[in-house]
């Protein structure tokens, strides 16, 4: 591993832990075994440090959908191994300290999140409809789309979750039933 995904897995796992705001710049470099000088060569901030560990992520969680929609499982099946894939993987994205934190302090770093699950949950109920036409057949996909989309843009945000006292993985977790029960 590189000094530059050290640093990164290191700003993930110190995340989880702790929100975005709660370690330093000190523990991140220790965490990554290299000077905080060495952080500052790679990155000019925390900021874009928490930008590269979210733009990695993303991209990760983009390739792991793909994956998933090449297997041409059944849509319920799909539903779950995502979120099974965000819960072991994005620990550092959908803890409560996290996601207020990204409310909070980073609210650009939050609206390309946002951004990124509409156009993945865009492709992901595109294939579902073109790979199973039997799931809502009558429905027009732009409508369908629409409507879960706003449906996770308004359950799945930190703003919901933290004011209703929940988690990511309940929210995610209530939502997926939901989703699952409509390509039943």
């Amino acid at each position: 591993m590189d000094i530059r995904e050290r640093i990164v897995k290191a700003c993930r796992d110190l995340a989880a832990e702790q929100g975005l705001q709660g370690f330093t710049m000190d523990e991140l470099a220790q965490r990554a075994g290299v000077s905080k000088r060495t952080v500052y060569r790679y990155f000019d901030s925390k900021e874009s440090i928490i930008e590269a560990s979210l733009e990695q992520f993303m991209s990760e969680a983009a390739t792991r959908a793909e994956d998933l929609l090449a297997q041409n499982k059944q849509p319920a099946v799909f539903i779950q191994n995502g979120l099974n894939y965000l819960s072991s993987q994005g620990q550092f994205i959908i803890n409560p300290s996290t996601l207020s934190d990204l409310r909070l302090y980073y609210p650009q770093l939050w609206d390309k999140i946002d951004d990124f699950r509409i156009k993945q949950l865009r492709k992901v109920l595109d294939q579902i409809m073109t790979t199973h036409p039997t799931y809502l057949q009558n429905i027009d996909p732009s409508i369908l789309s629409t409507v879960i989309v706003a449906a996770i843009q308004n359950v799945l945000n930190p703003t919901f979750i933290l004011e209703n006292n929940l988690t990511f993985e309940e929210t995610a977790r209530q939502l997926s039933l939901i989703l699952t029960a409509l390509f039943q």
